[in-house]
């Protein structure tokens, strides 16, 4: 019975301070509307965001990747996207098809069909977005292709593209 009364003296002289509680405050009038931000808005506030602090780490690549940067990404915080130029300039050698071979007095002009619907003539020395044309003959043209990969032995290939289904295989 003396434990009840305790327990009862207790909850009546805590029950003034439950009534003080401070209320509840009206949510803040919205400002003035702002107008979105743009994406350069947006990215400058994420840079600002991941600045090193003044003491804090900071990462020296040394010629390394960001490991805290991510893969599947395209774009870091320090990179710029890539903007294709156009015409034969911004085709990569796996886009493109051969649809015909013409000879001149000059030497050989191949027809090659873009993703754009369009086609193309390109001559020997033909700069394409990844390579460049670099041998042509009657039934193929030879791409000489940059490889991007850092961590292949070779920095270069050739990439053999034939009139006939056949000779492609060979």
């Amino acid at each position: 019975m003396r434990g009840k009364a305790l327990l009862l003296v207790a909850a009546l002289a805590a029950a003034p301070l439950w009534a003080q509680a401070p209320a509840a405050q009206p949510p803040a009038a919205p400002a003035a509307e702002e107008a979105p931000k743009t994406e350069q808005e947006l990215r400058e506030e994420a840079l600002k965001e991941t600045e090193a602090q003044p003491g804090g780490y900071q990462y020296l690549p040394a010629g390394r990747r960001d490991p805290f940067v991510s893969l599947l990404s395209n774009v870091g915080p320090s990179e710029i996207p890539k903007v294709r130029p156009p015409g034969m300039q911004g085709f990569l050698i796996q886009e493109l098809a051969l649809k015909g071979i013409v000879k001149d007095k000059t030497g050989y002009i191949a027809l090659l069909l873009g993703t754009d619907g369009k086609s193309y003539f390109a001559r020997v020395g033909q700069r394409l977005y990844d390579g460049q044309v670099t041998a042509m003959d009657g039934v193929s043209v030879t791409f000489r292709q940059e490889v991007t990969d850092p961590l292949s032995p070779v920095k270069s290939r050739d990439v053999k593209k034939s009139l006939y289904a056949e000779e492609a295989r060979q």
